[in-house]
């Protein structure tokens, strides 16, 4: 099932004749960085339940903003970067893994999805606020 939303480039720009295309993505991307840091301290409050060394703490990071597709969008991107490699290790903590047959599904097992689907409302109401606070 999909949903159609009309209108959406005749709203961008009309806010872009109103503040101006470098202004606009100056909000938009200060509203992303606002909203990925409480998904990034989420995670981190998270992650402290099952760690062991902390490396897979420490080395989350988020990227700049970024265009994703058309021209409007902008996305920041969570990831794992560092010297202990552990984004090696996320993919088989979030989704198991299944050695001689046998399903092993570890302390953290699915972590990152639960944080995401917890901090929904709460990451579209800081990119809400942050947005109404700067137009």
């Amino acid at each position: 099932m999909g949903v159609e939303v009309k209108g959406v480039d005749k709203l961008v720009q009309q806010l872009e004749r109103k503040f101006g295309a470098t202004k606009m993505r100056e909000i938009e991307d200060d509203a992303l960085n606002n909203g990925a840091d409480l998904i990034v301290k989420s995670l981190k409050h998270n992650f402290e339940s099952f760690k062991d060394t902390g490396a897979s703490i420490d080395e989350i990071v988020k990227t700049k903003p970024y265009s994703k597709g058309s021209s409007y969008a902008r996305a920041i991107m969570i990831k794992w970067e560092g010297p202990m490699n552990r984004k090696n290790i996320i993919h088989l903590n979030e989704h198991g893994y299944t050695r001689d047959g046998k399903k092993y599904t570890p302390r953290g097992f699915g972590v990152i999805a639960k944080t995401l689907n917890a901090g929904e409302f709460a990451y579209r109401e800081t990119i809400m606020k942050s947005l109404r606070s700067r137009m």
